[in-house]
């Protein structure tokens, strides 16, 4: 009987080796980092709950931008205290399904890229301009016979012979101007624009207790290190206002995007330029893992006062 209780007890632990029991908890709590573009640091929170995040800024000499982020559906809703206002963004910040329909900026707008072929030339919607009365009593070209410019020689037909014009000469290729560097004179402007690639280093390394992941990106001659980890939540970037629809973004408005797609969430991320200056830099200070009370979760939502505004159709 010893030896049966006994075999049953081995079977169970060699169940719990082959299975290790693990928590499916997701994380709830705060987290505290800074961030700085070439200035001093900016002081940030993230309290993330089961379903959202906020993100606010916790500078207190005025009023910042609050965002809260829906995590299942990916809508950011950003609160605006100063004005007692509040704009939901869709798709985290990416209007483009409310784009109307015609050329992009200009809604429902028809020209040379919009027009069928077989509309009216020039401007869409001009009409065409009324053609100019002839010259009275039947005069052709405006004078009568034997008057005029037709009685000098060396004009056929009532019309001088115009000599060629001569061709004006090709002017010379201009040559391009040398790229700035960073090692003397002007230092080198942002890059801007292009699609950006996440690269895993394969190093890895424990920040705050949490394993990290090594990543970089790349773009010409400016290099991202980053730190993160898949134990927390998907990262997102703060966003003060509603994201600009064209124009090139700067890589440190665009990296967050990348780890909030991996689900991961950085620790570290330092963005130097060509001559090795910091020009950015992402550091979490704090973990605390915990429930959130009821008035913080009540924080999600926009106060019963403010007035909800619609995001730019572009």
């Amino acid at each position: 009987m010893q030896q049966t209780h006994q075999l049953k007890l081995l079977a169970g632990l060699a169940v719990l080796v082959a299975f290790p029991v693990t928590s499916l908890t997701a994380f709830e709590g705060h987290i505290n980092a800074n961030t700085s573009r070439g200035g001093p640091p900016v002081s940030m929170l993230y309290t993330v709950g089961t379903n959202c995040v906020r993100v606010e800024i916790l500078d207190t000499n005025s009023p910042n931008t609050v965002d809260v982020v829906d995590r299942p559906s990916g809508v950011v809703t950003l609160f605006f205290p100063q004005n007692r206002c509040y704009m939901r963004l869709t798709t985290s910040g990416n209007n483009a399904a409310s784009q109307p329909p015609g050329m992009p900026g200009m809604p429902g707008a028809r020209g040379v890229m919009g027009q069928p072929a077989g509309d009216a030339p020039g401007a869409p919607g001009m009409p065409m301009p009324p053609a100019m009365p002839g010259a009275p009593g039947g005069m052709a070209g405006g004078l009568p016979p034997g008057i005029g410019p037709t009685n000098f020689p060396g004009m056929a037909g009532g019309h001088p012979q115009m000599p060629p014009m001569p061709q004006r000469p090709q002017m010379p290729a201009m040559p391009q101007a040398p790229a700035m560097s960073g090692n003397g004179g002007m230092p080198a402007m942002p890059m801007m624009g292009g699609n950006l690639e996440l690269r895993a280093t394969g190093a890895t390394t424990n920040l705050l207790g949490y394993e990290c992941q090594g990543y970089e990106i790349q773009q010409r001659e400016e290099t991202m290190t980053i730190w993160a980890t898949d134990q927390l939540v998907p990262f997102q970037v703060y966003m003060p206002t509603e994201p600009h629809r064209f124009g090139p973004a700067r890589i440190e408005e665009q990296w967050g995007k990348l780890f909030t797609e991996k689900k991961l969430f950085p620790l570290l991320a330092v963005l130097r330029a060509p001559n090795g200056v910091e020009r950015y830099h992402f550091e979490v200070e704090t973990i605390k893992p915990g429930r959130l009370s009821t008035n913080e979760y009540k924080r999600f939502e926009p106060p019963a006062d403010y007035v909800e505004l619609q995001p730019h159709p572009f």
